[in-house]
């Protein structure tokens, strides 16, 4: 990896840039997604060429942030990536945009790749990191106030759309301000953007009361299914690419059944394994905050916060079942001893 950036060399590299793009990582979350809309219009208001481009389009349940994807310029200036520090997690635009920006900059919270210096930065990518926010809405808060672009009032003006994307992007990654890595401060904000006009009952209707009928009844076929170990504090589901698309459901209208799991009473962690259209399988895997899981989802190969991770793997979901479990089987038996 490149250098670690401070707010002030971001700042400088912002002033420079005359044409920035941004992008976040593929299957696309509300924290990356509020984060470009709030990003986005915080670099309008600074007077910046600036356009949005994502690995995936833009779910359904997120389309109320009317955020305009569009192609990037053939070369640009600055490329800033958020919510992620893994260019494997873009896909293939990566390898179709890295060569085309004169510097690329990933605005992230997570902790450190394991084995990070097997993956390959080009030498103009560097990072700007806050492992202790709680989301990129948070992190883009204090860089907001810091880097103070606007010169004209010298000061930061937080608009409807950029209190919408901060809001989004705090209010999807704390799952609703419920989890471990929720801060005192990101309540404040959460405050702040009520203040400055956001409505948080239509919001969280239009993230989360947008499933269609067949996305309920997959939901109970799902739980049916649902599986323990180690007399239920491990629990799981596991979704095959032929249930999900009997029911007509997209990878995002499944991202929430997961923590529904998290109400079991003897639960400790759980998983929800699903198939994905390119043949891996992708693991989410969710503590109820005593045990830290980031760690094994890094020595399965993939991150995340401490008490919410998940990675991608080339198995098949049988085979990646018996081993992600297995793995937290150890991992709870060393945290009882």
């Amino acid at each position: 990896m490149g250098p670690l950036l401070s707010f002030k060399n971001l700042k400088l590299s912002i002033l420079r840039a005359k044409r920035i793009v941004l992008s976040t990582h593929l299957l696309p979350d509300g924290d990356g997604l509020g984060a470009e809309t709030a990003l986005f219009h915080y670099l309008k208001q600074a007077q910046k060429s600036c356009r949005i481009y994502n690995p995936d389009s833009l779910p359904g349940r997120y389309r109320f942030l009317d955020l305009k994807i569009t192609q990037p310029w053939n070369s640009f200036d600055l490329w800033i990536i958020v919510d992620t520090n893994d260019p494997r997690r873009l896909g293939t635009l990566w390898e179709k945009l890295y060569p085309r920006a004169q510097q690329i900059i990933f605005l992230d919270h997570h902790p450190e790749i394991l084995g990070a210096g097997k993956i390959k930065y080009p030498p103009h990518a560097s990072l700007v990191c806050d492992s202790k926010s709680s989301s990129i809405g948070e992190l883009l808060y204090h860089l907001f106030y810091e880097l103070n672009l606007n010169k004209r009032t010298q000061k930061t003006q937080i608009n409807p759309n950029i209190a919408l994307g901060l809001y989004v992007s705090i209010m999807t990654d704390t799952n609703s301000f419920r989890y471990a890595q929720t801060t005192p401060l990101a309540h404040r904000i959460a405050g702040e953007m009520i203040q400055a006009g956001i409505n948080p009952e239509e919001i969280y209707q239009a993230i989360y009361s947008s499933k269609e009928i067949s996305h309920v009844r997959l939901l109970g076929k799902m739980l049916q299914g649902l599986r323990v170990a180690r007399g239920g504090q491990i629990a799981w589901l596991e979704m095959t690419l032929a249930l999900r698309k009997s029911h007509q459901a997209s990878a995002d209208d499944t991202q929430s059944f997961l923590n529904l799991l998290l109400l079991l009473r003897d639960a400790e962690i759980v998983c929800f394994f699903r198939e994905e259209e390119d043949g891996s399988v992708r693991v989410s895997i969710k503590s109820k905050g005593r045990i830290a899981i980031n760690q094994l989802a890094m020595d399965l190969g993939g991150g995340g916060h401490e008490f919410a991770a998940g990675v991608a793997l080339s198995l098949s979901l049988k085979k990646s079942v018996k081993w992600v479990i297995g793995q937290i089987e150890d991992l709870i038996i060393k945290f009882q001893k």
